[in-house]
């Protein structure tokens, strides 16, 4: 298998022009939407949800959603954007890719249940154990919402948006009745799983009824084996990276019990919320940079995608630096104080972890690029190297500083996967740099804005 993984270009009606801005509005938008519902369900409540279960209930809660978020991850098989790209390469009138990949997760579903089952038990406690391995049911219904890649390819994900938020929307409602009425562990685990298999099931119904779409058949075993190889650098780099993520919580519950991975739980839950804006717009816009490259490769110029990419690293770096301050602000502030003395440690952790943003947001953006110029294995190896710094500082450091050791090891290992690791590539150092350049591109801008009324005032008197 070659590094790089190529795909055929759509007929010309199917394209989409990268400077439609219109429908890359639309289409973020409505990501951004559906993504500030998932939050609302699921980063929002789990944070809410702290003070309403007992913290040690807490932490079997956060444990069992943990590993079920992990199965959500690898379940995919690599076969979110590069299942995109499948997609938009086979054009509108096709529905060949989607069945493969819908097929394809439905056979990882039942790998990942038997594996994440097996690990659950590590945990040393019968109730996180039950709670986890209840709450891993819902993989096999999440499988099921493969078409909404087709939405997103054809730029179109107003349709599967909507789905989720009418669902997240009543499941809140839910959730926030029970909190009031009935605040039980099983329950919200209960309305984790009904929630996946509601959006999956009316996501898919849709996709089936879609006018125009031909109906999904049996797709050939030489296709799902070509996607399987094409995808296997991707899945496997889905898999470190979400060991990267979460193995911090699987290793403090053996050691430190589920308290503490209640506490710990909660500032990640925080420092999450930040992340979803740079995923929604490059999720959005991985159509858009897929035809920016076609277009430079026809042309022999790349500096209109190179400039793309560039802007999108400074961006992201700047938003991420933003968002850390402003998180620093809030953890120095008297604000805390009113928090109960339980819930006092969340808030060195979120001080310490929340500064991984500029890398996870500058990661983003690093992940497309690959996908886009079909460097796949550079996937695997910046997040293998990753979870291997994370797996070796946490154990290293959890046991001098706690907590606090297991958010700065964090920290590092985003660092590593989502910056450094670019350099090691022949190919993928060029993002490296592109990286390095957004880390001056606040003061380089401040320069520049700086300078713009001087240079007018000169222009004016030398008129």
């Amino acid at each position: 298998m070659t590094d790089r993984a190529t795909v055929e270009a759509p007929a010309d009606s199917d394209r989409l022009d990268p400077d439609d801005r219109r429908s890359i509005r639309q289409n973020s938008i409505w990501n951004a939407l559906q993504q500030v519902a998932n939050l609302a369900s699921g980063s929002v409540f789990a944070i809410v949800l702290a003070w309403v279960l007992p913290l040690d209930e807490y932490g079997v809660y956060s444990y069992a959603i943990t590993l079920s978020t992990v199965g959500l991850a690898v379940t995919t098989a690599g076969l979110n954007g590069l299942g995109i790209k499948y997609i938009y390469a086979e054009g509108r009138r096709g529905s060949r890719s989607v069945a493969a990949i819908l097929l394809i997760r439905e056979f990882f579903c039942v790998a990942t249940f038997l594996v994440l089952g097996a690990i659950s038990f590590t945990s040393n406690d019968r109730l996180t154990t039950v709670a986890t391995l209840v709450a891993l049911t819902s993989l096999f219904f999440r499988a099921l919402d493969a078409p909404e890649l087709w939405y997103m390819a054809h730029m179109r994900s107003r349709r599967a948006a909507t789905v989720r938020i009418v669902c997240v929307t009543a499941m809140l409602a839910i959730r926030v009745v029970s909190m009031l009425v009935l605040p039980n562990l099983w329950l919200f685990i209960g309305i984790f799983v009904l929630e996946a298999a509601v959006t999956s099931l009316w996501i898919l119904w849709r996709f089936i009824r879609e006018p125009g779409v031909p109906a999904m058949a049996k797709p050939p075993a030489a296709e799902v084996r070509s996607m399987l190889r094409d995808s296997s650098p991707l899945a496997l780099s889905g898999i470190a990276n979400q060991i990267n993520l979460r193995a911090d919580i699987v290793i403090i519950q053996p050691i430190m019990g589920s308290v503490a991975v209640g506490v710990y739980s909660l500032a990640t839950r925080a420092s999450e919320l930040a992340y979803f804006l740079p995923m929604v717009i490059m999720n959005s816009t991985l159509p858009v940079l897929l035809r920016a490259l076609e277009e430079s490769r026809e042309t022999g110029s790349d500096a209109r995608y190179r400039r793309m990419l560039q802007v999108a690293y400074n961006r992201a770096f700047q938003g991420g630096v933003l968002v850390a301050l402003v998180v620093t602000a809030v953890c120095l502030s008297p604000v805390k104080q009113l928090f109960s003395a339980d819930l006092q440690p969340v808030f060195g952790v979120l001080l310490i972890h929340i500064w991984a943003s500029p890398f996870v947001f500058m990661g983003a953006v690093y992940s497309k690029w690959i996908i886009a110029e079909g460097y796949l294995w550079s996937s695997f190896l910046r997040h293998g190297i990753g979870a291997l710094t994370k797996i070796g500082l946490v154990f290293a450091l959890i046991h001098y500083w706690g907590l606090n050791g297991a958010a700065v090891a964090t920290v590092v290992s985003y660092a590593v996967a989502n910056y450094f690791a670019a350099f090691l590539g022949k190919e993928s150092r060029t993002q490296g740099y592109a990286m390095t350049r957004a880390f001056i591109s606040p003061l380089v801008e401040a320069v520049q804005l700086a300078r713009r009324p001087m240079f007018r005032r000169k222009a004016r008197s030398d008129g």
